[in-house]
């Protein structure tokens, strides 16, 4: 399988319109590993959780990205995602870095801070 960066995001980019994780999690390698600060998955099928739990965490998101790195079987996102959480509006943003091989994606790691996933709440009397 061949996949570069676009591919990636057009996967990701449905993923937040759709809430459907197949497209993404078949992007995936039987054996890859997936994570982030708040979980860690292993193939194709752990994929499908990942991304499945990620899309369900907001009522709407979507992401955009300012810059793109490909090298060497490689790809570097760096990004900012924004939508709403429970009523709330987030913004946060990140790094992804994916492993891409013959089976597609073998290893995906991103990199924020989940603290900017919690609006804050009004302090209660």
């Amino acid at each position: 399988m061949t996949l570069d960066a676009s591919t990636f995001i057009a996967a990701l980019n449905g993923l937040e319109q759709s809430g459907d994780a197949q497209r993404i999690a078949n992007l995936f390698s039987d054996d890859a590993r997936v994570s982030n600060p708040l979980m860690t998955e292993t193939g194709r099928e752990g994929a499908a959780r990942f991304w499945s739990a990620y899309r369900s965490a907001f009522s709407r998101i979507a992401s955009s990205f300012t810059s793109i790195l490909e090298q060497d079987g490689r790809i570097c996102l760096e990004w900012t995602s924004a939508g709403e959480i429970e009523g709330e509006e987030v913004s946060y943003e990140g790094v992804s870095i994916l492993e891409v091989g013959e089976g597609g994606v073998s290893a995906f790691r991103t990199y924020f801070d989940p603290t900017r996933l919690s609006a804050p709440r009004p302090a209660q009397a």
